[in-house]
């Protein structure tokens, strides 16, 4: 479990970037074959995409809340707690959305390389009242 919850905060954080990782990812994407990618998108139901939604902005809020704590911890050993504890309220949050940490990484994956998952997520999250910036 605790390989998972560090690739949580990575993939919350690669998509909370934003642009850029998203234009590296589509370079990735061109240069893989598209039709694995397509039925792997296929398979993401309209449930697993809203549940996403919701939990990529809990993690992305709680990334916001934990990256100001871990900036001010006074040592690595309080650093690293703080992470723990991040990663710990990030797999409840995602949970509480209604996915596994295993499906959120899975799906933050086949975002950064397929625009369609993107726009249902972005239509996802609109549909859901939250701003694509928080």
């Amino acid at each position: 479990m605790r390989h998972r919850l560090p690739t949580l905060v990575a993939a919350s954080t690669a998509l909370a970037l934003g642009a850029a990782s998203m234009a590296h990812a589509q370079a990735d994407a061109a240069a893989a074959p598209a039709e694995p990618a397509a039925e792997a998108t296929a398979a993401i139901s309209d449930d697993q995409v809203n549940s996403f939604a919701l939990a990529m902005n809990a993690v992305s809020t709680l990334n916001q809340e934990y990256a100001a704590k871990i900036q001010a911890a006074p040592d690595d050993a309080a650093r690293t707690q703080i992470q723990q504890e991040a990663a710990t309220e990030m797999t409840a949050a995602v949970e509480k959305a209604g996915i596994s940490p295993t499906e959120y990484n899975q799906i933050a994956q086949a975002a950064q390389a397929d625009e369609d998952l993107r726009a249902r997520i972005g239509a996802a999250m609109q549909a859901n009242g939250i701003s694509p910036a928080s």
